[in-house]
């Protein structure tokens, strides 16, 4: 079996067991948790705007920065996964990505690397480079210890301890611990920075 044709399988087998891991909890969040959790941390992150989509997406949430207020996206599937305390926190994280400048700091970036006028151009020319794309994942796996770190602080302003089973089953990868993508950092390093004391 070749290099690759393992790599493959390897992928298969965990996303079938990553199928097979799927907790659901026994009280779902809502909605009205999402509109909940935007109210109260509107108390700890002063001017805070969002607006909440509740679409199918490939990355279970993310959150676009734009003139008129941050847009988050959140799957119905991954909703369903969560607890209120699991929403506070994903919905803390993904604003603390506007809150922090990380999509800006990106495009500087990109456009610095990749020599071009636009964010856009600069991604698109990037995507073609993987030891260039590699500097881009490496700043943003930082960008994510950095709004855990934000969402965490958030939260105990609010009397909300992050380090909990519902908040950690919430993060990118706590499905199989381990790091899938290249441009997140893995389960065991945001649980460092979440449970840090």
């Amino acid at each position: 079996m070749s290099g690759l044709n393992r790599v493959v399988l390897m992928f298969v087998l965990l996303a079938l067991l990553g199928g097979a891991l799927v907790h659901f909890p026994s009280q779902a969040a809502s909605r009205t948790d999402i509109d909940a959790a935007i109210l109260q941390l509107g108390k700890a992150v002063p001017g805070m705007k969002l607006e909440v989509e509740l679409t199918k997406t490939w990355s279970r949430a993310y959150i676009s920065d734009r003139i008129e207020g941050a847009l988050l996206t959140m799957d119905p599937d991954f909703l369903n996964r969560l607890t209120p305390d699991g929403v506070m926190f994903v919905i803390a994280h993904e604003y603390a990505h506007v809150h922090l400048d990380h999509q800006k700091k990106l495009g500087f970036k990109a456009m610095e690397l990749a020599g071009m006028p636009t964010p856009d151009m600069a991604f698109d020319a990037i995507e073609r480079h993987p030891a260039t794309m590699e500097k881009l994942h490496a700043m943003n796996r930082q960008f994510e210890l950095d709004a855990d770190e934000a969402a965490t602080k958030w939260l105990a302003a609010l009397g909300i301890g992050a380090c909990t089973e519902d908040v950690l089953r919430s993060i990118d990868g706590a499905d199989m611990m381990m790091p899938v993508v290249p441009s997140h950092p893995g389960f065991y390093s945001r649980k460092q920075i979440i449970c840090r004391k």
